[in-house]
């Protein structure tokens, strides 16, 4: 029961590279290699943290945690966001 709650809610979620430029969103997920997601949160992008798209053309420069992080697509594919609520 809770894996079909998961895949309903999860329909919103989208890559990070899909996201345009100025737009402020919520990590949901990490998804892939347990290493490359455990250096994510260490930069931050940890679950429920907020994301500020500061660039996505090639690579990807985001806000978080009042740091710009450059990020490669493949990298930022691994992180399933949705649109924050917040300011």
């Amino acid at each position: 029961m809770e894996a079909a709650a998961d895949s309903v809610r999860s329909e919103s979620w989208l890559p990070l590279p899909k996201i345009g430029r100025g737009q402020k969103v919520r990590v949901q997920k990490l998804e892939g290699h347990e290493s490359v997601c455990n250096r994510l949160r260490e930069m931050g992008f940890c679950e429920l943290s907020e994301v500020k798209i500061l660039n996505n053309s090639g690579a990807m420069l985001c806000q978080v945690c009042g740091t710009k992080v450059c990020l490669s697509r493949q990298v930022a594919d691994s992180i399933l966001v949705e649109p924050s609520t917040c300011c």
